[in-house]
């Protein structure tokens, strides 16, 4: 009995590591667009739902919604990107509402599900780029500790022994 209780409870643990950070509504509709093609042709994907994720790199205020430029990065684990990937380019997210710069700060690690819009244009570097642009149905912001290194899920058990000098 107590060993079926403790492989039971490793067994929710290990599951707890695997879920999405978005809800499984969200993850059932993505439709699991490769970003490359999304990022060549956003208007052929108008409409779609997808998770993406990545590096927040601006956030802006506008009169009736906010805008949140990302480099986009791989997802893992949990939807969590990957900062050790290459990133394939960037997108905006559009909140039709405001968001608050200081919390959607610069550098800051994000995940969105929602809708493809089709593209928007931004400005980098005074040269006019389109992106594609997403409504968000569902954010979540990762804390700074939360940094993704691969493939294998975040939470990691160590075993060690070591020798060293504190400082």
């Amino acid at each position: 009995m107590t060993k079926k209780a403790v492989l039971a409870v490793l067994l929710l643990v290990a599951l707890c590591g695997c879920t999405s950070v978005l809800s499984n509504r969200i993850v059932q509709e993505d439709e699991k667009i490769p970003f490359p093609e999304l990022l060549q042709k956003p208007d052929r994907f108008r409409g779609s739902v997808v998770i993406l994720g990545g590096q927040i790199i601006e956030t802006t205020v506008r009169e009736k919604e906010s805008w949140v430029q990302v480099l986009q990065l791989p997802l893992g684990a949990r939807h969590a990107p990957d900062i050790t990937a290459p990133s394939q380019g960037r997108f905006l997210v559009v909140y039709p509402r405001f968001v608050d710069p200081l919390i959607f700060e610069k550098g800051r690690k994000i995940t969105v599900g929602g809708v493809v819009e089709g593209g928007r244009v931004i400005t980098i570097g005074g040269r006019p780029y389109t992106v594609p642009s997403v409504i968000e149905r569902e954010t979540y912001l990762w804390r700074a500790g939360d940094d993704f290194t691969g493939p294998g899920s975040p939470p990691a058990v160590r075993f060690g022994v070591g020798f060293g000098i504190w400082r």
